[in-house]
């Protein structure tokens, strides 16, 4: 791997942060580490609709899809479900179809082959708890498909993208709607601190300055978690991203900071300094912070990495320990009630428990929100 390349894409990833107007250049930069045609960044709509950013070099493809496709394709259909088994998280084409389908179905042949695209595979992140995106990759028909050297690369890069995602997506509506840093900041639902290269917090929003308290003080400028455990994961996480450690950091993940009886989430975001936000131009972190409510799931992503789940084992549990029940949570997820059984069979066996009530008394636990 040519380390040199992996950084430099890793860091375009994080200057999408907080400018989501260069996400179609971080997903060509992806794009051209992984030998591929292009990148997309994929999500789902409430109707079923798919929605998707682009690197530039699909603008055309995703235009004739928009048009004629996107309620015809059964390679996104089948790439959700298999997600939401949970069985793996990165899933190539040979996956999800056979030969024969390939060299057979309309998408491939009426619509992936005349772009000059045949290969892809596609990984989920987890940007927000409501939010279900898919990271894909497309190949051009000339190149064998994706080998699982590059699907590995694939899921590491994937978890820049979530995290950089978590800030940007919160901020798209707002830019769209052209208002400065600090309004857009103030309309956000989670606390954003944002960190100098020294480490010192520059700028709160209100959320940030109300969840401060029992589990989160600014002290001398700084940004402590009162709880040691948390406050040395927390203080780690910062010396990577200002150390310019984040790309080949494998602790970046979302935290859990005891705060009486809930549990605040953290993640520590990396900035590239983007351009055009003067505001940002000595900033070299971005720390939310969210606390959960009894009304909403748990985070997907805060549950994968605690138990080394899948992104779609991880969802469906987030949903039982929040209360749904397996056939609601099933129809939530768009699988059937006996598939849903099966994989909160594997859930069970992964976090070591063998009833819904002890999953969310596990869960409950983690987040330190009472129980009932």
């Amino acid at each position: 791997m040519n380390f040199s390349a992996w950084n430099r894409t890793v860091e375009a990833i994080y200057a999408a942060a907080a400018s989501p107007n260069l996400w179609p250049e971080s997903l060509q930069g992806i794009a051209e580490l992984l030998d591929s045609r292009g990148a997309l960044l994929l999500y789902q709509h409430e109707d079923g609709r798919y929605g998707v950013i682009v690197s530039p070099l699909l603008i055309t493809m995703v235009q004739d899809y928009q048009q004629h496709w996107q309620y015809r394709d059964v390679r996104a259909e089948r790439l959700f479900h298999a997600i939401a088994l949970g069985q793996r998280d990165v899933h190539a084409d040979h996956m999800l179809f056979t030969d024969d389908e390939i060299a057979t179905l309309p998408i491939y042949q009426q619509f992936l082959l005349p772009h000059g695209i045949c290969w892809s595979m596609g990984v989920p992140v987890s940007p927000t708890p409501a939010v279900n995106v898919v990271l894909s990759l497309l190949r051009s028909r000339e190149k064998p498909a994706f080998s699982e050297a590059l699907q590995e690369q694939l899921l590491a890069l994937s978890r820049h993208v979530e995290r950089s995602l978590s800030l940007s997506i919160r901020l798209m509506d707002a830019e769209a709607e052209r208002v400065g840093l600090s309004q857009a900041l103030d309309r956000l639902d989670c606390g954003v601190f944002i960190l100098g290269g020294d480490r010192q917090v520059l700028l709160t929003n209100g959320t940030a300055e109300r969840l401060l308290g029992s589990g989160l003080v600014l002290s001398a400028g700084r940004l402590r978690a009162l709880d040691r455990t948390a406050h040395q994961a927390l203080e780690a996480q910062i010396e990577a991203v200002a150390g310019g450690q984040a790309a080949n950091s494998q602790s970046l993940k979302p935290l859990v900071v005891p705060d009486g009886e809930r549990g605040l989430i953290v993640q520590v975001v990396p900035l590239a300094a983007p351009a055009g936000v003067p505001a940002l131009l000595t900033a070299r972190a971005v720390i939310l912070v969210e606390s959960p409510h009894d009304d909403r799931p748990f985070d997907p992503a805060v549950v994968r990495d605690a138990f080394k789940l899948t992104l779609g084992e991880a969802r469906l549990a987030a949903l039982i320990g929040a209360g749904t029940s397996p056939s609601d949570a099933a129809a939530a997820l768009g699988i059937a009630d006996s598939t849903a059984r099966s994989v909160l069979k594997r859930v069970f066996e992964k976090m070591g428990v063998s009833r819904q009530s002890e999953l969310a008394a596990l869960l409950g636990k983690m987040f330190m929100l009472r129980q009932s």
